[in-house]
């Protein structure tokens, strides 16, 4: 009886030979794998266009600086005190640099590759109309748009619609 109640202790002295080369193989295979599919997604989060180091080029900040340009932008000619006539010739030129082609203080933050525009979608009425409550006021679009010509991965267009002047423009 003592024979059957006796636990046998197995003497565990590690792992053969075999089994050790098959785990680091195991273990170098699995490492190998994920360092690949890591480069592979990392490629996705870096800047599109890597040929202006100075300029940052992602999409990303290229959005945030072509809309920071245009608030200033809009700031300025949503003013009653803009003559409609100055936007009909800022209309007939895009610009790199709204400062000094259009004589407007802006940002001029305008990531390289796009060129800015304004269109009138509706003209707006006389001043004079305007105060007696007979005009409408103007409704225009400021857009950019890539200078390569389309639309890319890396250049989108964005547009913006905004009333002037703004005084007369119901939120």
């Amino acid at each position: 009886m003592n024979r059957i109640m006796k636990i046998n202790k197995i003497k565990n002295s590690g792992m053969t030979l075999p089994e050790l080369i098959l785990a680091i193989l195991m273990l170098t295979s699995f490492t190998g794998i994920a360092v690949m599919v890591t480069q592979y997604t990392a490629r996705f989060f870096q800047p599109l266009n890597e040929s202006a180091k100075n300029d940052s080029s992602d999409m990303l900040s290229a959005n945030f600086k072509i809309n920071n340009t245009f608030d200033s932008i809009i700031d300025f000619l949503s003013e009653p005190g803009i003559d409609k006539n100055e936007i009909k010739t800022m209309a007939q030129k895009c610009t790199q640099t709204p400062s000094i082609d259009w004589g407007i203080p802006s940002i001029d933050r305008i990531p390289r590759g796009y060129t800015i525009c304004i269109k009138a979608a509706l003209l707006e009425s006389n001043y004079l109309n305007l105060a007696n409550g007979d005009g409408k006021p103007g409704i225009y679009i400021l857009y950019s748009k890539p200078i390569s010509g389309g639309v890319s991965v890396s250049a989108t267009p964005i547009r913006r619609i905004f009333c002037r002047p703004k005084p007369f423009c119901k939120s």
